[in-house]
Formats: structure tokens, C-alpha cells, sequence
């Protein structure tokens, strides 16, 4: 009896977990160099082009669903800057943090400045733009 409640309990658990977009998409039509640095951002983020299918099952400790909003030159200097959106499993606790730390990360890592950065809360997956 107690084994059956420990399993439905864990399926239930299973089944209730948070679901979020896991990916990136660039707009505004970038430069060849642009794009490639953006593919290789999302890359190291472990995060692919934005599709339908690009749901992922967040950790216990993430309780919701991001989208980040950036801007940059993605290191083309000779081009316009443009926008990206990530989307992904996050904090509420952390969200206010979280431009910091990808301004700090874009920096050290790639060499790249982020003009713009902002983060909003998705409720579910309803904030996802393809």
C-alpha cells in the first residue's frame, strides 16, 4: 500500500514538473558574422534554434519560464545591432540578477557587449515567438 502511494506520488511528481522553451533566435536580419557568433553562443548555453518542439524539463529549483530579450552587434562592429530572444528555465529569485550575469558572461567569454537586456516571467510557454 505504501509502495503504490511512493509510486503515484513520484508519477505525479513526474508529470507536474515545469516545461519551458530552451532556445534562441536572432532577428533583424544579422550579418553572416552576426549569426554565427549568436549559433555559437547558444551553443556553449547548450540551447538550439527556437522550433516547436525545443521544450525541455526544468530542474526542481527552476519554478518558471524566461524570456530574454537582448541586444548586441554580436561582435560585427561594421553592422547594425541587432535583437535576440532566449528563452529558458529560470528563477524568480534570480530574475532581477540575471541580465547582470549575462552581460558579465557575454563579456569574458566572447567578447561581446549587450546594449539591451531584459527579462520578463512566461506564464508556461505562452511567451514563445516563432
Amino acid at each position: 500500500m505504501i509502495r503504490g502511494l511512493l509510486v503515484l506520488l513520484a508519477l505525479v511528481t513526474l508529470s507536474t514538473a515545469l516545461q519551458c522553451y530552451n532556445c534562441g533566435q536572432v532577428h533583424n536580419k544579422p550579418t553572416d558574422l552576426q549569426l554565427g557568433t549568436f549559433n555559437k553562443v547558444i551553443e556553449k548555453l547548450h540551447m538550439k534554434k527556437c522550433h516547436e518542439d525545443r521544450v525541455l524539463e526544468c530542474k526542481p529549483h527552476e519554478d518558471e519560464c524566461q524570456k530574454v530579450t537582448l541586444e548586441s552587434t554580436l561582435g560585427d562592429r561594421t553592422a547594425a545591432p541587432v535583437s535576440a530572444t532566449v528563452y529558458k528555465c529560470g528563477q524568480i529569485a534570480k530574475r532581477e540578477k540575471l541580465c547582470r550575469t549575462f552581460k558579465l558572461s557575454a563579456h569574458l567569454m566572447w567578447h561581446l557587449k549587450l546594449e539591451y537586456c531584459g527579462v520578463e516571467a512566461c506564464q508556461g510557454d505562452v511567451c514563445f515567438e516563432p
